[in-house]
């Protein structure tokens, strides 16, 4: 695997924690990224914002030839290693899994017992294009988890875990490991790890300039439309919200 991924620090995905996905948006889609928000994928666990890099899990359709490759025997102890398992003991903190299930939103790629390993490493959260078996009980472990669906089905009659950290779809949207992931109630962002340093301090200016907007014109009782694009009374209107301390929120 090509190696564009760049190493984003746990203090810069703390501070991505109170940026706006939709100013994420916008900010990517300045440099051409127009296709980094999954379609399909929902919060299940609703009220949690997620941040974190991603660790891949793809999935590929069952076949018989395939279970024997990636399950590798028991090794004496009464249990199988499969690539899923590989994928969550990759997790530390700050990581994301993310799933690749193709798009099947009600074919599961995991339930309350394995995901409990989310939990265990002390890991972000839980992204998948593919359904959560049981997935009110993974909701209640805390984490944030961002599915297809919740479903009762067992997925290996249909799907099989294949392979580990190498480039996936989730959603539609390309995801290279070590990518960051933000989702909040709208559902789940993309953002490349090597803009991610680039685009914070932009993002975080465009929060502010809104905050203003909003302080502003439910003060006055006036129009937002003045004010966009940014413009120059749009400066003057965030300039007086800075001296004001008016908080963001």
């Amino acid at each position: 695997m090509v190696d564009v991924a760049a190493s984003v620090s746990g203090d810069l995905l703390k501070k991505y924690e109170t940026v706006s996905n939709a100013t994420v948006l916008g900010a990517l889609s300045k440099r051409g990224y127009l296709k980094v928000f999954m379609n399909g994928v929902k919060s299940l666990a609703p009220g949690r914002r997620l941040v974190g890099r991603a660790v891949t899990l793809r999935y590929l359709p069952s076949r018989p030839d395939l279970q024997e490759h990636v399950t590798r025997g028991s090794h004496g102890e009464g249990f199988n290693e499969t690539p899923r398992w590989d994928a969550l003991e990759e997790l530390t903190p700050g990581d994301v899994l993310v799933a690749d299930c193709m798009g099947l939103s009600m074919t599961s790629t995991g339930g309350d017992v394995v995901f409990s390993r989310i939990l265990s490493k002390n890991a972000a959260g839980l992204v998948t294009d593919g359904g959560v078996r049981d997935g009110h009980k993974v909701a209640r472990y805390g984490y944030p988890v961002y599915g297809g669906g919740s479903t009762p089905t067992v997925g290996e009659p249909n799907v099989l875990p294949y392979e580990v950290n190498e480039p996936v779809q989730c959603g539609g949207v390309l995801v290279w490991p070590g990518d960051v992931i933000l989702g909040d109630e709208d559902g789940v962002v993309v953002l490349p790890s090597q803009l991610a340093e680039e685009i914070y301090e932009e993002c975080v200016h465009h929060d502010e300039i809104e905050a203003a907007i909003l302080w502003y014109t439910q003060k006055e009782g006036v129009s937002p439309k003045f004010f966009y694009p940014f413009n120059e009374e749009t400066m003057k209107i965030h300039q007086a919200w800075k001296m004001l301390g008016t908080s963001s929120e």
